[in-house]
């Protein structure tokens, strides 16, 4: 699985209700093929996968399949602090889907020892039938991955333990694991502010939450970096940075679900314990997306606030 690029961390459209919004989640897919992002990676944190049921977790992976087809590669979400019932969950996906490879989070809750962790991802690469993409992001697990240990695992277990999302916020550290990872494993931006220079420093991409609402101008930023454009990256992020910001400023994925519904592609409801956007958060989003629609033409974006309404709507 090449993780370079711009990967997706898919948001889960929800109803008032709570129920899934499959029409909102159609959508918002085909909006990212349209839009030619790299890959996209379902279940994770931004798709509230740990408030999900099994049956709805597969239900939402039917329709991400259905859409996607073979048009671009699938990452699926699974992890937890069930060592076993990952793998099993692993197998199971497995066994139903034509995904390329899972992303793992670390244990939370549990809080493992570092030979802890280390004996978590050496259970699940023994059973995996895909490579492992694991998934450092300690100020939401409690967790830390030592870079220690995931140079052994990508030492270990080449070929099934391929990369490391990392959303440590410490880009000196990604920096020491850089100089020391062998051939092959990628080391992948958990976090749309720091991505660019974390590509221009030798990472192979990011797994993006703004990525969502507007893939055009992540991906251009993404393959800017990856290009070594200087100037471009420069000139997009400073653009970007207030919407990158905003996408945390009640949390993920609040934030980006409230953003999406400022450009009509999903209703902005979340599962408790999460709340939706404020409406102050909403205001804030309109505001940037006006100041970036200055700079940058946004033809597949129509605010709520800036369009006619529909038949329906009146």
């Amino acid at each position: 699985m090449d993780c370079s690029g711009l990967g997706v961390a898919l948001a889960t459209p929800f109803k008032a209700d709570g129920s899934l919004d499959e029409p909102a989640l159609r959508r918002l897919i085909r909006h990212l093929l349209e839009n030619k992002v790299d890959y996209l990676v379902a279940l994770g944190t931004t798709g509230e996968a740990v408030t999900q049921s099994l049956r709805e977790r597969i239900r939402l992976l039917e329709i991400v399949f259905e859409e996607v087809g073979d048009k671009l590669p699938v990452i699926v979400g699974a992890g937890g602090y069930d060592t076993h019932l990952i793998a099993e969950e692993m197998r199971l996906y497995a066994q139903h889907f034509p995904l390329q490879a899972f992303l793992s989070v670390t244990p939370y809750y549990n809080k493992p020892t570092a030979e802890g962790l280390y004996a978590h991802y050496a259970y699940l690469a023994e059973r995996s039938p895909h490579p492992i993409v694991l998934y450092n992001v300690p100020v939401r697990t409690g967790v830390h991955l030592p870079p220690a240990i995931t140079l052994r695992l990508a030492r270990d277990f080449p070929g099934q333990i391929i990369g490391l999302k990392d959303a440590s916020l410490d880009l000196i550290q990604g920096m020491e694991l850089y100089a020391q990872i062998p051939q092959g494993f990628q080391l992948i931006s958990g976090d749309d502010v720091l991505a660019a220079p974390a590509i221009l420093m030798g990472y192979v991409g990011v797994i993006s939450v703004l990525g969502n609402a507007l893939p055009h101008l992540m991906k251009r930023l993404v393959d800017a970096a990856l290009e070594g454009d200087r100037f471009i990256v420069r000139e997009l992020e400073s653009k970007l940075l207030p919407l990158m910001r905003l996408c945390f400023a009640e949390g993920n994925p609040t934030g980006i679900k409230g953003l999406l519904a400022e450009l009509n592609l999903i209703e902005p409801w979340t599962r408790l314990p999460l709340l939706p956007a404020s409406e102050q958060l909403r205001s804030r989003f309109r505001e940037a997306l006006i100041q970036l629609g200055a700079a940058y033409p946004l033809e597949q974006i129509q605010l709520k606030s800036l369009r006619e309404p529909t038949k329906e709507e009146v």
